[in-house]
């Protein structure tokens, strides 16, 4: 019988709902969309008022001519000041997502360190508020198991204790305490201070 020593290749996988977070990508989408659309808009409204003065007034070939430079002007800096505003919307945006992403960062190091984080709300506008309680939902319910699991080796070393008396039974109730200790330490010690300095 011979074994196939070669890695399997990796299934394709197909991506095909593109709104998974259908109100906070709409949401942004159409923003984003408004904001765009409606600086071109704007630029293109501008341009053809220049333009349409300039031909209205029975300007001269070299009047139409400074006319279309007032016209690429205009809409060199209308694209500046809409790329201004998409990048500062851009900056708002992230800064509602990147925010929470940080936070729930700091408290996935904490939990891979061994505490349980004290968890506590994001800001009124951040964004992934949804996954976020569904997070600390999940730490929540982890944290109780470890609790519940600390109450019952409480419980396991007191009663065999008394019965415990060959030196095997002793070192097998201390390394019983070790892990209960452990876990009252997870969930009641101190936590990182870093996430009291984020916004």
């Amino acid at each position: 019988m011979s074994v196939d020593t070669q890695p399997s290749p990796r299934p394709r996988v197909v991506r095909r709902k593109y709104l998974i977070d259908t109100g906070f990508q709409l949401r942004y989408m159409l923003r984003l969309a408004a904001l765009g659309g409606g600086g071109v808009m704007l630029v293109g409204v501008l341009a053809y008022r220049a333009h349409r003065e300039a031909v209205e007034s029975g300007a001269s070939p070299e009047a139409l001519a400074l006319g279309g430079e007032t016209m690429l002007w205009l809409i060199g800096l209308g694209a500046l000041v809409v790329a201004g505003l998409m990048a500062l919307f851009g900056l708002v945006l992230t800064h509602r997502v990147a925010g929470p992403i940080h936070v729930m960062s700091l408290y996935i190091a904490t939990l891979a360190a061994g505490r349980y984080p004290r968890m506590r709300p994001l800001r009124k506008k951040d964004e992934l508020l949804g996954f976020f309680n569904r997070f600390s939902e999940a730490v929540d319910r982890i944290r109780e198991r470890e609790a519940e699991e600390a109450r019952l080796l409480a419980e396991v070393i007191e009663t065999l204790r008394p019965l415990a008396t060959t030196q095997d039974a002793q070192a097998a109730l201390s390394i019983l305490g070790s892990i209960r200790a452990r876990k009252r330490q997870a969930i009641e010690g101190p936590t990182s201070g870093a996430l009291k300095s984020v916004a």
